[in-house]
């Protein structure tokens, strides 16, 4: 009776596994739309009745998350109009699995302890969850922190050629995609807000504050004091790109500096305490022996 309960769980748990990943598929074409569309409820009204988005009275749209963990998901790059949805459901999903697995090793014991323990890794897995996407979100954001001064020098070589704000992005969006998809896609996210928003300073601080990076911030000043008073970008965008790249040298510098601290416990464990049993073990040897002659 254990066994084919615990093989029923397994299988709905696989089952709705299975049907998040083909829905996930099928959502793929529309998740352009979704965010075009969520942009222009706020901005555009008029385009909202030509996209085809769901009514706000859907199962998914009900399920909601806290601001913070919607901010971590649009950082980790989940940008869909479900991302919290899914989010939700799967750390649901493994507070459960955490819970039935604590359950099985213990034959599914219903003793108020047991109980008692299987709430605590039933949350565990939900923190489990959430510390997943913080992991994501700052390697995302470590990734297009990475590509930034690449990216920053094209858009100068782009911007000197000739190009318009929204033709700048588009070209660095495509160009950077096979190196860096994450910046590729931002890139291209703030392309698509550029066009349609009434103000392009708002696409420009919605790109702030998506990456979260003090160099990007800077070139949203940049860009912004050039719409505004009309002043030049390329030289301000080729000093932000060496700066970038200086505070990569720095952050490197600062990894290399810690290696010291950081291999200073490892080698006391593993070389010098070992060389001190060495030292003191025939001394150590000596004094049994004579004391066993006494």
């Amino acid at each position: 009776m254990t066994l084919s309960l615990w093989f029923a769980v397994a299988l709905l748990i696989s089952g709705a596994v299975m049907a998040l990943i083909f829905n996930g598929q099928a959502q793929r074409r529309e998740l352009l739309l979704q965010r075009l569309a969520l942009v222009s409820i706020k901005h555009n009204g008029d385009l909202v009745s030509s996209l085809n988005t769901e009514p706000a009275s859907s199962l998914w749209q009900r399920l909601t998350v806290a601001p913070d963990i919607a901010m971590l998901l649009v950082k980790a790059g989940f940008h869909g109009s479900r991302a919290g949805a899914y989010f939700l459901v799967g750390k649901l999903s493994l507070m459960l699995i955490s819970g039935l697995a604590w359950q099985w090793y213990v034959d599914f014991d219903l003793d108020k302890f047991v109980l008692a323990k299987t709430l605590v890794f039933a949350i565990s897995g939900g923190l489990l969850a959430e510390h997943w996407l913080k992991w994501r979100a700052n390697t995302v954001n470590y990734r297009i922190a990475l590509a930034l001064p690449d990216a920053l020098d094209l858009m100068v070589i782009c911007v000197e050629s000739g190009l318009t704000l929204e033709a700048v992005f588009q070209r660095v969006g495509h160009e950077m995609a096979a190196v860096a998809p994450e910046l590729s896609r931002e890139w291209l996210i703030t392309e698509a807000e550029l066009r349609l928003l009434d103000s392009r300073l708002t696409a420009l601080d919605n790109l702030a504050k998506r990456t979260d990076l003090v160099e990007v911030e800077n070139m949203v000043i940049a860009l912004s004091q050039a719409e505004k008073y009309g002043s030049k970008i390329a030289p301000t965008m080729r000093l932000i790109a060496s700066d970038s790249r200086q505070y990569q040298y720095l952050r490197l510098e600062e990894k290399v500096g810690k290696i010291p601290a950081k291999m200073s416990l490892p080698v006391v464990l593993l070389i010098m305490l070992p060389v001190v049993v060495l030292i003191v073990a025939p001394t150590i040897l000596v004094l049994l022996d004579s004391i066993g002659e006494l």
